[in-house]
């Protein structure tokens, strides 16, 4: 082949490499092994945001330097020596995934680096938009969540009292921090927790309640944190998981914590502040992943004082405190306690009763020693006992006056503590006159066995 002809060749090769490059759909660019661009494709003046002219004989290491884009693909060859793909954004707001590939001759010298670039820009549009919709989701999953824990739990608070709970659960059912409810025995401490949990992402994890004064003592430890095979005399051979590991990542609900002896204080002191637990003869610690509640009737801080209870855990526990008030203090919820617990039990008992306008009011005016607990006995109990569908005033004031009736003896002025217990007494021996057993009289009082239990012991009441 002549001089001539082989030149013309060149050109025409030139000519056609050219073409292609200005065709290409793609962004090609040529540089040498410097990295100093030799040829581009006319496409790369849109995406790069540069004319051709201000490219061609320029180090990319400069264009970098000047923003023509964030990383160059052709520098990163060049310090690497090897092919290199990457994400580049451009001076012309485009999203590129480049390659760069070097050519090295025989010698092992990097002569020419080609890079083929290809725009995602909507794609990336596109994901961002599909991030952003996946967030708006969650978002709105989250507040459903909310708003179905709460109103589906069947009961519209008339009291701006526990619409201001309602509402503080609303805010903080989602966080991981921990919930102290307070408030007297029956006032619904339960019912709020189960709340909390329903209402929040943890909805479909465990729901574990445990009461820490119903519990013997030498019983509550491997109760909640578990054991290991062999751990003690009677325990089994496979060991057993406490509620901290059965409650997962759902929500553990420590009930009458103020009755948790001090020796478990500690324990669960150290769990709340390390989020993690040890069976009992483990060594390998398990971690905490669930929310806690704790709940109580009593006055902690009177416990601290008397030494009953530790200070440290309860600023620990005192995260987010809750306190419900008594039923008497908040007479306009009682219609729809009343009406839920009479659809319960309808239900449950294939009834259909319903209580007449002055059996209403006169429910209404009760003031509720048990709190909801002793509503929600009565109104069963006039499921069962009432024999036709309407339950007239006369059968609820059957079973509110004896309850009305009970007072001391004296219209002295005693210590408010004192005239409580008297009161206390004198229903506690009544009750246990009329159903002998601590299991039947909490249910006629509307309090825990337990409380029964507890309250008989400390007023020194016999009973068999």
């Amino acid at each position: 082949m002549s001089k001539e002809e082989l030149l013309k060749y060149y050109k025409a090769a030139y000519e056609e490499l050219n073409l292609i490059l200005d065709l290409s759909f793609d962004q090609i660019t040529i540089a040498d092994g410097d990295g100093v661009f030799t040829k581009i494709s006319k496409s790369c003046e849109t995406y790069f945001g540069a004319k051709e002219e201000n490219m061609i004989g320029v180090s990319a290491f400069e264009l970098e330097k000047n923003g023509i884009f964030d990383i160059s693909v052709t520098a990163e060859v060049v310090r690497k020596k090897e092919k290199v793909t990457l994400i580049q954004r451009t001076g012309a707001n485009k999203t590129l995934m480049v390659t760069g590939i070097p050519l090295f001759d025989d010698k092992g010298n990097m002569y020419k680096i080609i890079n083929i670039s290809k725009d995602i820009t909507e794609n990336q549009r596109l994901s961002q938009q599909l991030s952003n919709a996946q967030s708006d989701l969650q978002w709105f999953q989250k507040e459903l969540n909310k708003r179905q824990g709460i109103y589906n739990s069947n009961i519209n608070y008339k009291s701006p009292s526990m619409n201001k709970i309602m509402d503080l659960i609303y805010h903080i059912c989602d966080l991981d921090a921990t919930v102290l409810l307070l408030g007297e025995t029956g006032v619904g401490k339960g019912y709020i927790a189960k709340v909390i949990h329903e209402s929040s992402i943890r909805k479909e994890q465990p729901f574990v309640p445990i009461n820490c004064g119903a519990i013997p003592e030498n019983l509550l430890e491997s109760e909640l944190f578990g054991y290991e095979g062999g751990a003690f005399t009677g325990a089994t051979k496979d060991g057993k998981r406490g509620l901290f590991e059965i409650a997962g990542e759902g929500t553990i609900f420590l009930d009458e914590i103020g009755d948790m002896p001090m020796n478990l204080q500690v324990k669960l002191l150290h769990v709340l502040d390390e989020r993690k637990v040890f069976r009992i003869g483990g060594e390998k610690p398990i971690e905490v992943k669930g929310r806690i509640i704790a709940a109580t009737n009593k006055d902690l801080k009177k416990l601290i004082e008397e030494e009953k209870f530790r200070e440290d855990l309860y600023y620990r526990l005192n995260v987010v405190p809750i306190n419900i008030p008594p039923l008497r203090e908040r007479k306009e919820d009682i219609p729809a306690l009343i009406k839920m617990f009479l659809n319960n039990y309808n239900k449950e008992h294939g009834t259909s009763k319903t209580i007449s306008e002055k059996g209403y009011n006169i429910l209404i005016e009760y003031d509720y020693p048990g709190n909801i607990r002793e509503l929600e006995n009565i109104v069963e109990r006039l499921v069962i006992t009432t024999f036709d569908d309407l339950v007239k005033d006369k059968q609820i004031l059957e079973i509110v006056e004896p309850l009305n009736k009970i007072c001391i003896d004296s219209d002295e002025i005693i210590p408010l503590r004192e005239a409580v217990e008297q009161v206390e007494r004198k229903m506690l021996i009544a009750a246990f006159k009329e159903y002998k057993t601590t299991r039947k009289v909490a249910a006629a009082l509307g309090i825990d066995q337990s409380t029964v239990v507890k309250k008989a012991k400390k007023l020194k009441i016999e009973y068999s």
